[in-house]
């Protein structure tokens, strides 16, 4: 039985869900406002929306570095029990990420025309560039909670709080839709209502996150104590890649600007806009896929678990192909419903552009899937120059030569095959990069991830197993014994290592398998020298047994016998809940 099949794929789907709601969080509200744009305010006022997609880009570029080098970061020191360590870099994050939001904020106010002119909003544009310069500095108010939302959410994560960060989007899109309604409805309609619209739904939806740090079981607590500066530069490295991503995106978006006003005039920007803000949505799904691998791989590079690894890419190959594809239909079919939904037929040019760009989008949507979850484990697992590299070329080196050679013949429709030709070119460059490392043709998932050949303790012994039923626990003390025994391990550890096992997983099923649901148990059993390490991984209701030990010590000797003789054998006890996962980890 494959022992980490329940626990990590019941996992990845649960972490794919919320990643992928909290991604729409910040999709929505570009696509309402979008809609809105396109269908009440006119397409002068789109192709201002088309205009400051840079900026808006360029605004969370570094909210993005540190939001995602913390998650990789927390992962890790929670894969390894060191929850403070944890705590401080978040506290960390959190503060710079919206110290450089105010400063961002300042700089918006001061230079306004200097950024419209960079962004190639120029004065002969007139009421374009007027409206593209109300829109941005509206939207850069909300940006502190911005980078909170882009901070927060992982955490919740984390801290096994799922439900809030699902109910903190809803919060975040409804707010937003009525705040553009009555924009257009009761003031007229301005580009700078639809910014503050985007800028109130954010605030209150950080209101609503913030809350979960008032919990009184809440892991992760917001403490400076814990800070360490060094940390931040750590952070930096981590999420680098995300930085050179975002700004090569930047200069993709400036570049496919610049072609589309030369081959397709106004009506060519305000296409593109609409296809950055379609595919700014659609691409909520591959990230979200690929951000529940960091995560989880994160937390599993923690524990240096090479066989739940090799799983978790396994099922994130299977979801990604059979989601991307669905989707990928239903754009297909839907796209000019989408179209229509920004612009009316009465503009057959825009239109069909529109229509044919969703097409795009569709076809390229799971090579962009494959590709996104590679790029996203790399990074977790820190091959940092690969990352950099595929962040540039991800974005430019592809793409620009195609759409070059491509739209002198085909127009607007270069820039569509272009860009799902980059993505294809893209892929292929992986897998032949993979190959060459290799010396050799495999697509093997475990191959594509290019794991380190010393990890997962290769030269220590380690033994594996899973419980799924409460009959199983009854031999798993003598699997554990005989596996010990086998690799010379003295019988008094042997003997202790047995009865933690034996009991812990029996006070696990009793406690947690109970509720009608399924439920299991990994153990796995780490040998290193002369020390024996016990991880039991479960996905039952939390229990902690040196808690347990505290709240429950009578002075009856007899009363909990078995966490008590637990606790005076082992070394040391590690627990702590994480994703909604116990981990328990005891030295021997």
């Amino acid at each position: 039985m494959d022992s980490k099949k329940n626990i990590i794929e019941d996992l990845y789907k649960s972490t794919f869900i919320v990643f992928l709601m909290s991604m729409l969080s910040m999709a929505i509200g570009n696509v309402i406002d979008g809609i809105i744009i396109g269908n009440m305010l006119g397409a002068d006022a789109m192709a201002a929306f088309g205009f400051t997609a840079p900026y808006r880009k360029f605004s969370v570029i570094f909210p993005s570095i540190i939001a995602l080098g913390m998650q990789i970061l927390c992962s890790q020191n929670l894969g390894k029990g060191k929850l403070n360590e944890a705590n401080g870099v978040f506290s960390l994050a959190l503060s710079a990420a919206i110290s450089l939001a105010v400063f961002f904020i300042v700089v918006t106010f001061i230079f306004p025309a200097q950024i419209a002119n960079i962004l190639g909003a120029e004065e002969s544009l007139g009421v374009i560039r007027a409206e593209a310069i109300d829109y941005m500095q509206a939207f850069s108010l909300g940006l502190p909670t911005v980078a909170a939302v882009a901070l927060l959410t992982p955490i919740m994560q984390l801290d096994s709080d799922k439900k809030r960060a699902v109910t903190a989007v809803t919060i975040l899109s409804v707010t937003n839709v009525l705040g553009d309604l009555i924009c257009v409805t009761y003031f007229s309609g301005t580009m700078w209502g639809i910014g503050i619209a985007t800028t109130v739904s954010y605030y209150l939806a950080t209101g609503y996150l913030i809350l979960h740090f008032f919990k009184p079981t809440a892991n992760f607590k917001f403490n400076p104590a814990f800070m360490q500066f060094s940390k931040l530069k750590e952070m930096l490295l981590i999420g680098s890649p995300s930085a050179l991503g975002r700004g090569a995106s930047m200069l993709q978006i400036g570049f496919l600007n610049y072609v589309a006003l030369s081959v397709g005039g106004g009506a060519g920007v305000a296409a593109v806009a609409i296809f950055n803000n379609i595919f700014l949505m659609i691409y909520s799904i591959p990230k979200a896929l690929s951000l529940a691998v960091q995560m989880i791989s994160g937390i599993l590079f923690g524990e240096e678990d090479k066989k739940s690894i090799s799983r978790l890419a396994k099922i994130a190959i299977k979801y990604a192909t059979v989601i991307t594809l669905t989707i990928a239909g239903i754009l297909i079919l839907a796209a000019p419903l989408i179209a229509n939904a920004y612009l009316s037929e009465e503009n057959p040019a825009v239109f069909e552009m529109v229509v044919d760009s969703i097409k795009c989008i569709a076809f390229s949507l799971t090579l962009i899937a494959f590709s996104e979850m590679l790029n996203y484990f790399y990074q977790a697992c820190g091959k940092f120059k690969i990352v950099n590299v595929m962040a540039v070329a991800g974005n430019i080196l592809f793409i620009v030569p195609f759409v070059w050679i491509l739209t002198p013949y085909f127009e607007m429709t270069g820039i569509w095959a272009g860009f799902f030709l980059s993505k294809l070119a893209f892929l292929l460059a992986i897998v032949f990069g993979v190959w060459y490392y290799y010396k050799k043709i495999t697509f093997n998932p475990e191959d594509m991830l290019i794991l380190p050949k010393d990890f997962g303790s290769p030269n220590n012994p380690q033994m594996n197993m899973t419980v799924t039923f409460k009959d199983d626990d009854l031999s798993i003390s003598e699997v554990v014994e005989v596996f010990l025994e086998k690799n010379n391990i003295s019988r008094k550890k042997t003997m202790y290592a047995s009865i933690c096992v034996e009991e812990l997983v029996m006070n696990i099923l009793e406690h947690g398998f109970n509720d009608g649901k399924k439920h299991s148990i990994d153990i796995r059993v780490l040998i290193k020298g002369d020390k024996v390490t016990l991880r039991i991984r479960d996905d039952c209701r939390p229990f902690n047994p040196k808690k347990w030990q505290e709240i429950y010590n009578s002075e009856d000797p007899t009363a909990h016998i078995g966490i008590k003789l637990v606790a005076k054998m082992a070394k040391s006890i590690q627990y702590i809940n994480v994703m909604n996962l116990n981990y328990l980890t005891i030295k021997i």
